[in-house]
């Protein structure tokens, strides 16, 4: 008897076929509905802790953070190619006069009035020593605007001595109507404080990215930081910590334990000693011995953590002259070029770039009403959002500048921890540009 092979009913193979099919597609489903939830879960928290970011700012911070910096480069690249274009030509919509068009309120009655003694019996603050603001920086354009390059000086004063100083100049003979505004700080009269963000760049944490309270009284300025760790191609130390080691040829800002603050290249002008409290590094030095590296064939990297040099975008960087006072600019519609030149034309003489974009960019200025509370100033009318951003709890990192005493005792863990107290004089206060 031969046997004869089975052969399998033809409805079985179309039922194992019509199983794996579906396995597939509820798979895929699956799989798809896992995105969505994780996509949806992981944006909601970021919108969460936005700190009042936009919603294209949250989701290019989500898309860094998730391993899609290179797409977001290339998005940014888009937009400020073909979306948001400067205009060529034309004349600045805002004042270069800092004061123009500002009413000026009473003046504020003296520290010592405030504590109830007749200020016409109070001692005269001392003489204090103090640096001259740069010179008038000549404008590109022709015929400059009234007070167009012209230092001017804001905020409370130190010891009844200006130490905060504005300007506002063109950065190219191209783009006319825009300007690039810088602050100038006497560092003679102001101490540096690194107050780092509650995420950003990391490690120790004591401050929840908030200047201390007692400190507001004393505030004169805060700036933003730099980009993020990961992005900076360099390294951060904070009061002991080794959060990211840090690497020699990048541009750093240096913080000592005294309040006093160096920009440099690392290993060549700044080193580790044991006064040091802070180590921030981002990029290399974009303005390296007075001149402009954004072309050196040695130096030249894409000055933007995402976005190319050559972009006109809102950009920041903090800079120091010879005399150790410091530079810090932040503006819209500047090329990596445009913020080196209008360093370099403030005399300053080694400047880092710091973070960049519509939200992060960002500089304030401060005057105090007679209770001694911060009255905050945008150094840039465009800035985003409220101008006490580092007042507060902030996730990214600032850089403050406070009334510094008559002189500096010795090194200690807090920059401020010095005596004698400055003497802070509430200046007028102006209704904010």
């Amino acid at each position: 008897m031969t046997d004869t092979p089975t052969v399998p009913a033809s409805g079985r193979h179309r039922r194992r076929g019509h199983v794996v099919v579906t396995s597939v597609v509820v798979g895929a489903v699956v799989l798809a509905a896992s995105g969505i939830t994780w996509v949806a879960l992981t944006l909601r928290a970021e919108f969460a802790d936005s700190n009042g970011a936009p919603a294209e700012v949250v989701v290019a911070t989500w898309m860094r953070n998730n391993n899609m910096s290179t797409l977001t480069a290339q998005l940014e690249n888009v937009y400020y190619t073909y979306v948001d274009k400067p205009k060529v030509g034309g004349v600045p919509t805002i004042s270069a006069d800092i004061s123009a068009g500002q009413a000026l309120e009473s003046a504020r009655p003296s520290p010592s009035a405030r504590a109830g003694t007749a200020a016409t019996d109070a001692p005269s603050p001392p003489v204090r020593t103090h640096l001259d603001p740069p010179a008038t920086i000549v404008s590109p354009v022709t015929p400059a605007e009234p007070k167009e390059g012209v230092w001017q000086p804001v905020g409370t004063l130190v010891n009844g001595v200006p130490a905060v100083y504005v300007t506002r100049v063109r950065a190219d003979t191209v783009h006319t109507s825009y300007y690039a505004s810088m602050m100038w700080i006497d560092t003679m009269l102001a101490k540096a404080l690194f107050v780092p963000g509650y995420e950003e760049p990391g490690g120790p944490n004591p401050y929840n990215g908030a200047l201390p309270q007692q400190y507001w009284p004393d505030v004169l300025a805060n700036v933003n930081g730099a980009f993020r760790l990961d992005d900076s191609q360099g390294g951060y130390y904070y009061q002991g910590a080794m959060v990211r080691p840090l690497v020699d040829g990048r541009a750093s800002a240096v913080i000592y334990k005294d309040g006093t603050v160096t920009i440099g290249k690392w290993g060549r002008d700044v080193s580790m000693t044991p006064d040091v409290d802070v180590v921030r590094q981002n990029l290399k030095l974009i303005v390296d011995g007075g001149q402009s590296k954004v072309s050196s064939p040695s130096d030249n990297v894409v000055w933007g953590a995402t976005t190319d040099k050559e972009s006109l975008a809102w950009r920041a960087a903090m800079g120091q002259r010879a005399d150790g006072s410091i530079v810090y600019i932040g503006s819209p519609y500047l090329s990596a070029q445009g913020l080196a030149d209008s360093l370099v034309a403030a005399g300053v003489q080694n400047a880092m770039v710091l973070d960049m974009n519509n939200w992060w960019t960002a500089g304030f200025y401060f005057q105090h009403d007679a209770d001694g509370k911060p009255v905050c100033h945008k150094l840039d009318p465009a800035i985003q959002e409220g101008c006490d951003r580092f007042l507060k709890a902030y996730k990214r990192d600032s850089f403050q500048f406070l009334a510094a005493p008559q002189a500096v005792s010795s090194p200690s863990a807090s920059p401020m921890a010095t005596s004698p107290a400055p003497t802070v004089t509430p200046q007028p206060v102006l209704l904010a540009p």
